[in-house]
């Protein structure tokens, strides 16, 4: 429950942001943004490590939005984030298993080769959106509109995420079946 209130807060960031923008101050965005990451800190799951780095950095970025009432501040937090995820997901490309597969061991199933080398894959993917994610992100909060930042990074970025998950999800069931073939002959 605490976990999907902070995935929500976080999603609606960008959305708070705007209407803070107009209607507000922005100082209440990084006010916001400290109260997400206290529930984060309270989820279950997370290394102690994990929520430490985490939630330092955010506390330091959202101190500086609440302290300077900074708009491109404030636009930028979903570029850090793509490049957080692009870092953590990256150094387990060359630090091996790959996150995806991490994941997959944290849900307790059992992964054979060709299923390694598929979550590897899918984890180059999901590099690669946090690159462009970010990049696109990165535009918006320099160079375009609040609209067309809120827009963005509000729904669209989240829409091409779902996107991608769900695709993934469509997509592995033809490589399962390729790779019991290809190991049965």
């Amino acid at each position: 429950m605490l976990s999907a209130a902070s995935l929500l807060l976080t999603a609606a960031y960008p959305l708070a942001v705007y209407f803070l923008l107009d209607h507000g101050d922005v100082r209440l965005a990084g006010l916001a943004f400290l109260l997400v990451l206290a529930m984060r800190f309270l989820t279950p799951g997370s290394t102690q490590l994990q929520v430490s780095a985490a939630l330092g950095a955010g506390a330091l970025f959202a101190t500086a939005i609440t302290l300077t009432n900074s708009e491109i501040l404030a636009r930028l937090y979903p570029v850090a984030v793509s490049g957080v995820l692009l870092v953590a997901f990256g150094v387990t490309l060359v630090r091996p298993p790959s996150m995806i597969e991490r994941i997959a061991r944290a849900t307790g199933v059992a992964l054979n080769e060709p299923d390694m080398r598929y979550t590897r894959t899918v984890t180059v993917v999901w590099c690669g959106f946090f690159l462009l994610n970010g990049g696109i992100a990165l535009v918006t909060a320099l160079a375009t509109s609040r609209e067309v930042w809120a827009l963005y990074n509000g729904l669209v970025s989240y829409l091409i995420a779902g996107a991608i998950l769900a695709g993934e999800r469509l997509i592995r069931p033809v490589f399962q079946r390729r790779f019991a073939e290809s190991a049965s002959r």
